[in-house]
C-alpha cells in the first residue's frame, strides 16, 4: 500500500498531539519485525535503535502495552497488533507522550492495516530440535542457522599470560612435596601458571594457596604480577588474587578495585586495595555466582552478572547511566559486543567512543589521560580505575535482584525499562513538589513525597532521580536535595 494514506494518518496524529502537548512530536511506524513503514526525519538518527527495540521486544509488550526506553531522549514505543509507533518529541516533558494512548482506539485499525504480512521470523535450530511451538497466533516461523558460540574463558586468558619464575637454585638434597616439587620444576619462565596448574589435580584455591607460600620463601618470582591474599570478612576464609602489578602505581585514583569469585564459601564480597597496600573488603548480598567463561553470542544481564560479577556489572550499569566514558583492557574485541548488549538500555552507546577497548599496556603508560574513565580489564577481572566516589550500588542491587526474577532475558530488559519509568514519570510531581524549596534534606523529601503525593521514593534512588530530571527534563536538583547527616554518616562508614 502507498505511503500516502498512513503519511496523512501521522500527519493528523501530529496535529492532535501538538494541540495536546503544545509541543511537536514526530512519529515512526515499524512493523513487529522492526522494518520501518514509517518514519520522521527526525527520527532517522534513531533507526538502528528502533529496528533493534522493536525486534527483540515486540511479542513481549501486549496489544496497547508501552515501554520507555532509557535512552535519555523523549521516545517512547507503542504496541499494536501488528504494528508498533514510535512517539518522539524534542521537547516538553516525556510523561506527556502518555497522552498518546488516548488515540490508538481510533488508529490502531488503521495502522494494523499498513503493516500486511511480514517475513517469518527467524528462530533458531535448537529451539526447532526442542520442539518448541510458536506462541498462538505469533508470526510463523523457519529454522536458521545455528549461531557460532564465541566462547571467552577468563581462566585461559588470564592464567595463560602469567609465567612464574624459579628465583633459588634447588639442591639436589632439597626435600619438597610433591606439589611443590612439580610447582618448583615447572617455574622456568617457559610454562603458564596455566599450564602448571593444569598438570596437578588440585582445586584451584589450595594450589593457589602453595603457589603464595613459595612466592613468600622467594623461591619464585611473578614477572609483572603480584599474588595477594584475602579473607573472606564473613567466614576468613582464605583466597587468592593475581594483580598486574602496574595497576596500583598507575591508578590515578589511587586504587583497585575487584570482586572474589568465592568458591569457598557462599559470601560475596568485593575488595579494593590502595597504593599503600592497605586492604578493605566489603560484604555485599549474593545475586548470583561468579563463573570463569562465558558465550559473547549470547549475552543477557544474567550471564554478564555471572562473568563480570554483580559489583562490576553494577560498576559499567552505573559509568553509563552518569554518562562516564568506559575503557575496557584486552587485545580483543569483546568489548565490542559487550557495547552491542549494552545499547538494548542506553542507544546513544557507540563502541569506539563511550565504550572502547585498549591494550593493558597503553593504559599503565597514559593512565592519567583515562582519570574519567571507568577502566575494567577483562582478563583479571578487575576495575582498574573509577572515575567518581567508591559506591556500593544500592540502587543497581535492588533494580537487577528484582530484574532476574524474569527468567526471559528480553523480559528482563523490558522490566529493566519499566523501573526506570516510574522514576520517569513521578519526576513531573517530583519537580513541582520541590519547586518552592531552595534546599531540602534527604529525609524532609522522602517524606514530602510519601505523605503529599503518595510517592515511596528509596534512599538509593535519589541520585538517580537527580540525574534522570537533568536528562528528561533539563532541570538540575543536585544541590537541591541535599544529604541527611544519616547519608552523610553512611558514606563516612563506607569509606572505612
Amino acid at each position: 500500500m502507498e505511503s500516502t494514506g498512513i503519511e496523512a494518518i501521522v500527519k493528523e496524529i501530529t496535529a492532535k498531539m501538538g494541540g495536546i502537548l503544545a509541543v511537536r512530536v514526530y512519529i515512526a511506524v515499524a512493523n513487529s519485525q522492526g522494518q520501518l513503514l514509517y518514519v520522521d526525519s527526525e527520527l532517522e538518527q534513531f533507526k538502528m535503535f528502533i529496528n533493534s527495540f522493536v525486534k527483540s521486544n515486540f511479542k513481549y509488550l501486549g496489544v496497547g502495552d508501552h515501554s520507555l526506553p532509557i535512552s535519555g531522549k523523549n521516545i517512547m514505543f507503542f504496541r499494536l497488533s501488528k504494528a508498533m509507533v514510535v512517539v518522539y518529541s524534542i521537547k516538553g516533558r516525556v510523561g506527556q507522550l502518555l497522552s498518546f494512548k488516548g488515540l490508538l482506539p481510533k488508529y490502531r485499525e488503521s495502522f494494523d492495516a499498513f503493516v500486511g504480512e511480514v517475513e517469518p521470523e527467524v528462530v533458531s535450530a535448537e529451539m526447532l530440535m526442542e520442539g518448541a511451538q510458536p506462541e498462538v497466533g505469533a508470526i510463523p516461523t523457519v529454522p536458521a542457522i545455528p549461531v557460532e558460540k564465541v566462547i571467552f574463558s577468563r581462566r585461559k586468558s588470564f592464567y595463560g599470560e602469567i609465567y612464574p619464575k624459579l628465583v633459588k637454585k634447588i639442591k639436589e638434597s632439597a626435600k619438597f612435596s610433591l606439589t611443590t616439587s612439580v610447582i618448583l620444576n615447572y617455574s622456568s619462565s617457559e610454562n603458564s601458571f596455566l599450564e602448571i596448574i593444569d598438570k596437578l589435580e588440585l582445586e584451584q584455591e589450595e594450589f593457589l594457596d602453595q603457589f603464595y607460600k613459595l612466592i613468600k620463601a622467594n623461591w619464585i618470582q611473578i614477572p609483572g604480577y603480584d599474588l595477594v591474599q584475602i579473607n573472606c570478612p564473613s567466614c576468613k576464609n582464605i583466597y587468592y588474587r593475581f594483580i598486574p602489578a602496574q595497576f596500583l602505581k598507575a591508578s590515578p585514583h589511587d586504587y583497585i578495585r575487584f570482586q572474589i569469585a568465592s568458591v569457598l564459601c557462599e559470601h560475596a564480597f568485593y575488595v579494593t586495595i590502595d597504593k599503600k597496600g592497605k586492604t578493605k573488603t566489603k560484604v555485599i548480598p549474593k545475586i548470583r555466582n561468579i563463573e570463569e567463561e562465558i558465550d559473547f553470542s549470547d549475552l543477557s544481564i544474567e550471564n554478564l552478572i555471572k562473568f563480570l560479577g554483580q559489583d562490576i556489572f553494577f560498576n559499567l550499569f552505573h559509568a553509563i547511566f552518569f554518562k562516564n566514558s568506559v575503557v575496557f583492557l584486552e587485545s580483543d574485541t569483546n568489548a565490542e559486543k559487550i557495547t552491542t548488549f549494552m545499547v538494548n538500555f542506553f542507544p546513544q552507546v557507540k563502541y569506539g567512543a563511550e565504550i572502547r577497548s585498549i591494550p593493558r599496556e597503553e593504559y599503565i603508560k597514559k593512565s592519567k589521560k583515562f582519570a574519567d574513565f571507568l577502566v575494567i580489564d577483562l582478563n583479571a577481572n578487575i576495575v582498574a580505575n573509577e572515575p567518581y566516589e567508591p559506591e556500593d550500588f544500592d540502587f543497581e542491587l535492588k533494580l537487577f535482584r528484582k530484574i532476574l526474577m524474569a527468567k526471559e532475558a528480553n523480559v528482563q530488559i523490558l522490566n529493566t525499562h519499566s523501573e526506570f519509568e516510574r522514576l520517569i514519570l513521578n519526576i513531573d510531581t517530583i519537580l513541582s513538589a520541590i519547586e518552592r524549596f531552595k534546599e531540602i534534606k534527604e529525609d524532609e523529601f522522602i517524606d514530602l513525597m510519601k505523605q503529599d503525593h503518595r510517592i515511596i521514593i528509596e534512599r538509593s534512588e535519589i541520585p538517580i532521580i537527580k540525574e534522570l530530571a537533568d536528562l528528561y527534563y533539563n532541570v538540575d536538583i543536585r544541590k537541591k536535595i541535599t544529604k541527611t547527616l544519616v547519608g552523610q554518616v553512611s558514606d563516612w562508614l563506607a569509606g572505612l
